[in-house]
C-alpha cells in the first residue's frame, strides 16, 4: 500500500508541476514594438524650407533677347534653402541637388508643370555664390558646414527655350514665348560629407 501512495504522490506532484508550467506560459500576453531611424544626416531642414514657395513676378517677352539660353533681363528671384541642428562633428560639407520636370529642349532647367503653362519659358536656377548656372539632377560643389544653422543661397530667372522666327514678305512671324501662367515644380536633396 505504501507503495501505491509513493506513485500517487509522484503523480499529483507531476500534475502540480505541468500546472504550474502552463500557468506561466499564460503570463506572456502582450508585446512591445521598437521603432526608430538612424541616419547620417549632420543636419535637418528648416521647416520653412521643406517647402517653399518662390514668386517670380512678371515679366514682358520684350524682357528676352531673341537667342536661346538668354534669361530675362528683368533679374532673377532669390531663394534660400535652410539647415538646423547642424552638429558637424563627422560630416563638415554639403551639396544641394534639384531635381524636376526637365524642359523638352533643355534638360538642365525646369520645365513647366500643369496645364496651359506658358510655352518656350523655363526656370534656370544658379547657385548665387558664383553666379553659375547649376543644371537639374546636378550636385551643388560642396558647402562647408557650420555648427547649428546654415543656410545657402540661389537664384531662379526665367530663360527663353524658343527664338522668335521673324516673318518673310507676307508671311507673319512666330513667337517662341507664349503669355500666361508660369508653374514649376522643383526637388531637392542635401547630401552630407
Amino acid at each position: 500500500m505504501l507503495h501505491k501512495m509513493g506513485k500517487l504522490s509522484a503523480l499529483c506532484g507531476s500534475s502540480l508541476l505541468v500546472l504550474m508550467a502552463a500557468t506561466s506560459a499564460n503570463a506572456a500576453d502582450g508585446q512591445v514594438e521598437f521603432t526608430g531611424t538612424v541616419n547620417d544626416n549632420a543636419c535637418t531642414i528648416n521647416s520653412e524650407s521643406v517647402k517653399k514657395s518662390v514668386d517670380m513676378g512678371q515679366v514682358r517677352i520684350s524682357d528676352f533677347p531673341n537667342t536661346v539660353g538668354a534669361v530675362a533681363t528683368s533679374g532673377s528671384t532669390p531663394f534660400s534653402i535652410s539647415l538646423e541642428n547642424c552638429s558637424g562633428s563627422t560630416l563638415k560639407n554639403a551639396s544641394i541637388k534639384f531635381s524636376g520636370q526637365q524642359a523638352a529642349s533643355d534638360a538642365t532647367v525646369l520645365g513647366m508643370t500643369g496645364e496651359n503653362q506658358v510655352p518656350g519659358l523655363g526656370i534656370q536656377i544658379n547657385d548665387a555664390r558664383t553666379g553659375n548656372k547649376l543644371s537639374l539632377n546636378t550636385a551643388s560643389t560642396d558647402y562647408e558646414l557650420r555648427p547649428q544653422s546654415n543656410t545657402f543661397d540661389f537664384t531662379a530667372s526665367y530663360v527663353r527655350l524658343v527664338a522668335d522666327v521673324a516673318g518673310v514678305g507676307e508671311a507673319p512671324g512666330t513667337r517662341g514665348i507664349g503669355t500666361g501662367k508660369v508653374n514649376a515644380l522643383a526637388t531637392f536633396d542635401v547630401t552630407y560629407k
